[in-house]
């Protein structure tokens, strides 16, 4: 009888981490494996997050008022997906998506999936769909912070994360969410509202601020940029890493 106990337990746990997910269920005796992760494109950025990278299966956070150097960033993420041979999609919801520019930082156009919803709703109602299908890498999630703070949204964003965290384990995929702060008179984390649903869902947070201009000669060059790792559940947060942005026909970058 107890065989057929532990028979049943057995099957029943079997299913449960194929639908789910072979992270949901785990005997506490069982060390998790080795966390795989997208290259940021920026060596000491990846060394700072501890698992080379912006971690699979998980969501990313990235903060930064515009021209900040938050879209380069995600850009190069992108671009080193695509490199390592897997699929993008990059949600604009704010519709300020410049194809030149993510062709500048590296980003396979031909190969890129970009998705324009009317609005947030209709954002946030397809999101699950998407990942759920499953064969991507890496989901972009463009939604400016006055966007995600709207009456309702709030709520509709939590229950999107709150669908999908299984999903994006089960899928090995990263969800990264990019966050437009409102004011550029006020870079910090001030303005996010605390109710917010990403800070909590987030498995890794930056915010990135552009520190001073890059010269060659008299001329600009391009910016270097720091970033603070505010939150990490894999490494310790609390660590600030400066990249240098140059450019020269691309958009060039790494750690400074």
């Amino acid at each position: 009888m107890t065989a057929n106990k532990g028979q049943q337990l057995q099957t029943i746990l079997a299913d449960i981490n194929q639908r789910w997910g072979q992270k949901t269920i785990r005997r506490l005796g069982q060390m998790p494996g080795a966390v795989s992760a997208i290259p940021t494109g920026f060596p000491a950025l990846d060394q700072a997050l501890g698992v080379g990278g912006l971690p699979r299966g998980r969501i990313s956070e990235i903060v930064g008022i515009p021209t900040s150097g938050m879209a380069t960033l995600a850009l190069k993420v992108a671009a080193q997906a695509q490199n390592g041979g897997g699929v993008v999609v990059y949600m604009d919801v704010g519709h300020t998506f410049d194809p030149a520019y993510a062709h500048r930082c590296g980003v396979l156009l031909a190969q890129l999936y970009l998705v324009q919803p009317a609005d947030v709703p209709q954002a946030l109602a397809m999101l699950p769909d998407f990942l759920q299908s499953g064969g991507m890498d890496l989901f972009v999630l463009d939604l400016p912070l006055l966007l995600q703070t709207r009456p309702g949204i709030t709520e509709q964003l939590a229950g999107s994360l709150g669908r999908v965290l299984a999903v994006l384990a089960h899928n090995n995929c990263t969800l990264l969410c990019l966050t437009t702060l409102p004011s550029p008179g006020d870079p910090t984390l001030a303005a996010y509202p605390p109710e917010a649903a990403l800070p909590h869902y987030a498995t890794i947070r930056l915010l990135i601020q552009k520190a001073r201009w890059l010269y060659r000669r008299r001329d600009v060059a391009g910016y270097e940029a720091q970033v603070l790792v505010v939150k990490n559940k894999l490494a310790p947060a609390g660590k600030q890493i400066p990249i240098a942005i140059t450019f020269n026909g691309v958009v060039d970058g790494d750690g400074a």
